[in-house]
């Protein structure tokens, strides 16, 4: 091998180990939430390094294990891979909240419309980082972000947190810059009285060419 070459690779080596960034890189103090960027998940040059896109990953497929993609797998349709991690998602936060190391809480969102809106989740299913999880997630919505939900985490917000929703359908289909089937007032009369006038928001889409699945606006207060 020259010693060109030589020189050549241990350049790319030193740049492979400046840019593959992992968790203690950062060393936020515990409890903290800190922004993370798209840059910082740089793909890796050897699959036996365990750096920040295999660390955020476990915590995506972990909040998304009962999820099913079919084939008998589970997880995050657009996430499902560490090499996927973060995707088309660019405003990003983590933390860590226990005594390990590692990561706890993963948040992964974009702006769309001018206002952010929250998408891709990972915790590590303790109770703590879920509270976090659910904490965070209410704050964002009642601070101007928006975020589409269903299941429990919209019954969540909307019961213990009181995050307003968006109930027009035009404002709807122009905050997510796509159509929807409108729904309105939730076919569960169970819910729907729960909730009352200010939730009759509901709506389903297809997410990534999957099954429509019944959701909910909200936030944009």
């Amino acid at each position: 091998m020259s010693l060109f070459k030589e020189h050549r690779e241990l350049r790319l080596y030193i740049r492979c180990l400046l840019t593959e960034k992992k968790w203690s890189d950062f060393n936020a103090s515990k409890g903290q939430t800190i922004s993370l960027s798209p840059e910082d998940f740089e793909p890796r040059e050897s699959p036996d390094v365990r750096d920040l896109d295999d660390e955020i990953f476990e915590l995506i497929q972990n909040a998304y294990s009962d999820v099913p993609l079919g084939d008998g797998k589970f997880g995050n349709i657009k996430v499902q891979s560490p090499s996927d991690v973060p995707g088309k998602y660019t405003v990003l936060s983590a933390a860590d909240i226990d005594s390990d190391p590692d990561p706890d809480y993963f948040r992964g969102g974009k702006m769309r419309g001018g206002r952010y809106k929250l998408g891709i989740v990972g915790h590590d299913g303790s109770a703590a980082a879920i509270q976090k999880y659910l904490d965070e997630t209410a704050e964002e919505l009642k601070s101007g972000g928006i975020g589409e939900m269903s299941g429990k985490i919209a019954h969540i917000m909307i019961t213990r947190h009181g995050v307003p929703a968006v109930t027009s359908k035009d404002q709807v289909e122009s905050l997510l810059r796509r159509s929807i089937e409108w729904i309105g007032r939730h076919p569960d009369e169970k819910y729907a009285n729960r909730y009352g006038p200010d939730y009759d928001g509901w709506y389903t889409r297809g997410i990534a060419g999957g099954a429509a699945h019944m959701k909910i606006l909200l936030g944009g207060g």
